[in-house]
């Protein structure tokens, strides 16, 4: 195991410690768009940029992008488990977004410091 696989890990981790944290619920009746879910698109977009850091040269760019939304649905499953917390369905397409930003930003700046 390399280095860039245990900073995935560990990041990944770090999220779901931050999911496991109690708090009040978001209201259902929030807009679409709201600092929760640019939070969400921040998280995983740096969760994408490392999962083509440690597996970007092993595996399909869309199968690291199907990781990284199944990922952000567990993480929304584990965290209806938590008292105070709530799942979103606009939480994980905001995770979806951030992962394949993640992941198309690393490859775009992979290609342009080979050119």
């Amino acid at each position: 195991m390399n280095a860039h696989s245990l900073q995935l890990y560990f990041y990944m981790i770090l999220i779901l410690l931050g999911s496991s944290i109690p708090g009040k619920a978001i209201p259902l009746s929030v807009t679409l768009f709201t600092w929760d879910k640019l939070l969400h698109v921040c998280e995983y977009f740096i969760l994408g940029i490392l999962a083509c850091r440690a597996y970007g040269f092993k595996y399909n760019k869309i199968i690291l992008s199907v990781f990284g939304v199944f990922f952000g649905c567990f993480d929304e499953i584990w965290q209806s488990f938590i008292p105070g917390r709530s799942s979103s369905y606009y939480d994980v397409i905001a995770d979806g977004i951030g992962v394949i930003c993640g992941i198309i930003t690393f490859n775009f700046i992979k290609k342009n410091q080979n050119d």
